[in-house]
């Protein structure tokens, strides 16, 4: 019997053999489940409002998700002011390694273009990584508001000037009120600014203004406290089934925020990718999706590929909006 054929030096080639098999499925299955890119320091999600608004507890609910996956923790980061835009700045000229992201919204990214001036960064010149969610707005009163349709309160506004608390000038919350305002005939209310969503509806449940549009989230937590009216949406939000549209009770409103994340112009695309699809893997956990639902927003899971386009189409139909009210900061 030679050497080769000897049963032990079989079992060793098998042994061998076995092993690098293994090896190499092992590291197929590594290479399939790896990113592609890794964060070398900690990732800082931006949110341009303060903490406990609309925009705040989603982006927390993603970075929750995400943890480090991508190599690195992810940190929520609040950086409020100016509707937004200097949040949006800052991320445009931070460093393209990924390391910082904005947690864009239809306010900041649609709407601010087309109501500040000499802001830094362009629309179309971030690097558009995910969508995330869509988030409603519901018409509210103060508590103790006589009116309790939205007919009666239009009748109210006809006969004296109500007050409105907004998250800003150039915001959704002040354009979908300017928006409801020409729906309705009404005479012009009085837009009260404040810093965030949260010190805005502060406000309202202190009764210091009458009225607000308010973030679906932030209506499921304080829905004892308020008089509810209709979303400002073109169909109903699922946490919400029970509350019509302004638009089925006669007065057609869309003021719809759309959130997604934006990285710098520059950003490599094997980092882009990478992120991509965690964030995507993460809008499509069936868990997610339902704290989301339960929250009030409304995944995104339709993916990235034309989250690009949709950013440049969302800035366009703001803009006409924003133009035809004639609305500008400070006016």
């Amino acid at each position: 019997m030679s050497i080769a054929s000897h049963p032990r030096a079989r079992l060793r080639r098998a042994a061998w053999a076995a092993l690098a098999l293994f090896a190499a499925c092992a590291a197929q299955a590594q290479q399939a489940a790896a990113p592609g890119w890794t964060a070398s320091r900690p990732i800082r999600l931006v949110v341009p409002y303060p903490a406990g608004g609309g925009t705040d507890i989603a982006a927390r609910m993603v970075a929750g998700g995400i943890a480090g996956s991508l190599g690195q923790p992810m940190v929520v980061e609040n950086k409020p002011g100016a509707n937004g835009v200097i949040a949006a700045d800052y991320v445009y000229e931070s460093a393209p390694d990924a390391g910082t992201l904005l947690f864009g919204s239809a306010d900041v990214v649609s709407i601010s273009p087309h109501t500040y001036p000499n802001i830094k960064f362009k629309p179309d010149g971030f690097s558009a990584v995910a969508p995330i969610a869509k988030i409603g707005v519901v018409l509210a009163g103060r508590p103790g508001l006589p009116a309790r349709t939205v007919a009666e309160l239009v009748a109210g506004a006809r006969e004296r000037q109500y007050t409105y608390a907004h998250w800003g000038p150039g915001s959704n919350g002040r354009i979908g009120m300017e928006i409801f305002q020409s729906q309705s005939g009404v005479q012009k209310m009085l837009d009260v600014p404040y810093l965030g969503t949260a010190p805005a509806l502060l406000a309202l449940l202190a009764g210091q203004v009458d009225l607000m549009l308010v973030p679906t989230p932030l209506v499921i937590a304080n829905r004892a406290k308020l008089q509810v009216y209709g979303v400002a949406s073109p169909q109903r939000y699922a946490g919400l089934k029970d509350v019509p549209t302004l638009a089925e009770q006669g007065y057609p409103v869309d003021a719809d925020i759309w959130f997604g994340v934006l990285a710098p112009p520059g950003t490599p695309q094997p980092a882009i990718e990478a992120m991509r699809r965690e964030f995507g893997r993460v809008v499509n956990d069936p868990a997610v999706q339902a704290r989301m639902i339960e929250q009030g927003l409304q995944p995104d899971s339709a993916g990235a590929a034309g989250f690009a386009d949709f950013v440049k189409a969302e800035n366009h139909r703001w803009g006409a909006v924003i133009q035809s009210a004639g609305i500008r900061i400070g006016g």
